[in-house]
């Protein structure tokens, strides 16, 4: 598998497939490499988040902006079975190697092409980033106080459910490949997954003329009661009811039996009147305000109310579900010593992934992958090294 992407979406998608067994051989360019190998913090000099996004891969450092770099490409694609790539729309084909080109070089190619806005004539040109997709797919305007500003959420999650959704599209398209024989592409636009994901707002906007926006702590459509609230210890908890038995549990735990019986929040059309949600959530949160974290979960959970701490990175290295489940492993990096980082999920019984190597120094593996695929060897090597097309020191981290 080729992995060309750069940054989160792409390369997400390539270490998903990586973690399950497949041969995944990251394709940088020379200089500086992808470029998170130069975001977020360092420890000993060298990128931590690299190290996890790039676990399982083979570095080829290799120039795509020159004749020769994509002349390789087209030799490796010719023999890989999945090509991964996420530069703006239309990159590919003002390079020559467009999708058209590829497959007729290789029939059975699959080619994952994410990017902004997609790859039709909408798309070409435009850059486009995570965060981007987030606010089409309308998860912005979702996400924050009703009386505050849209916001989004702390980590790349336009750009990590893309490559999630891309995976799924390699894994259906491999399957069909094994029908029919053919590749194909599978075109994603960085909005997409978030989009297909919110599967109500369409219907609503269209049918009863709801447009849905961020209502804060309160589930924006009402059939769900619950949220994040902030214990009397200063934790965070989040409590969450979609069932009516539930719900009715969880407003006597809270109101007592005035609040169950209460005409206002009998059902979901009740519910959905403006300022009932967010009176039943101004009680919750002042009922867990009361005790301390512990007290309210184990008041909660005696009514068979689902609740949870709200975890930090801390406590998840601190739990002993996420460790008997291997959900946090620990690796021994070659730069940089034990570190540890998420475990391989999906989990499967018969075929588990695993974690064979970390994030490998830029160019680590150019040679060996140019001489494995391709028959590469000394002088050929040297010459595309001295051009710039190639880097195979691996000095970098």
């Amino acid at each position: 598998m080729l992995d060309l992407g750069h940054v989160v979406a792409g390369p997400f998608a390539g270490s998903l497939l990586g973690d399950l067994g497949a041969d995944v051989i990251k394709v940088e360019e020379p200089v500086h490499g992808d470029t998170i190998r130069v975001l977020g913090p360092q420890a000993d000099g060298h990128p931590l988040w690299w190290k996890v996004s790039g676990r399982n891969k083979r570095s080829l450092a290799l120039d795509l902006r020159t004749e020769a770099g994509r002349e390789i490409i087209v030799r490796l694609a010719e023999s890989v079975d999945v090509l991964i790539e996420n530069f703006r729309a239309g990159t590919f084909e003002r390079w020559g190697i467009g999708s058209e080109y590829l497959l007729e070089r290789n029939p059975r190619l699959i080619m994952l092409r994410i990017s902004g806005y997609g790859q039709g004539a909408g798309g070409t040109g435009r850059p486009g980033y995570g965060r981007v997709g987030e606010a089409v797919s309308g998860a912005v305007n979702l996400t924050g106080e009703s009386d505050g500003k849209p916001l989004h959420v702390g980590f790349s999650l336009g750009d990590a459910t893309t490559g999630l959704m891309g995976t799924i599209g390699i894994l259906a398209a491999l399957h069909a490949r094994d029908l029919t024989g053919r590749g194909q592409v599978i075109d994603l636009a960085l909005f997409e997954s978030l989009f297909r994901m919110i599967e109500w707002q369409i219907p609503l906007a269209q049918k009863l003329g709801q447009v849905i926006r961020r209502r804060g702590n309160v589930f924006p459509i009402g059939y769900a009661v619950g949220g994040s609230f902030q214990a009397a210890d200063g934790r965070w908890l989040t409590i969450s009811t979609a069932t009516a038995g539930a719900i009715s549990r969880l407003l006597r735990v809270v109101g007592g039996e005035e609040m169950e019986r209460d005409p206002d929040f009998a059902d979901f059309e009740a519910r959905t009147k403006p300022g009932n949600m967010e009176r039943i959530d101004r009680k919750i949160g002042e009922w867990v305000g009361r005790y301390t974290a512990e007290e309210a979960i184990s008041r909660l959970e005696a009514e068979d109310i689902v609740v949870s701490l709200v975890y930090d990175a801390t406590m998840m290295m601190e739990d002993s579900l996420i460790a008997e489940r291997e959900d946090i492993v620990e690796f021994d990096d070659p730069d940089i010593g034990a570190i540890k980082m998420p475990g391989v999920v999906p989990k499967l019984s018969e075929t588990p992934g695993s974690i064979r190597s970390s994030g490998a120094r830029l160019g680590q593996h150019t040679a060996e992958i140019l001489g494995e695929i391709l028959g590469m060897s000394g002088p050929e090597l040297d010459e595309l090294e001295r051009q710039g097309v190639i880097r195979r020191d691996g000095s970098a981290g």
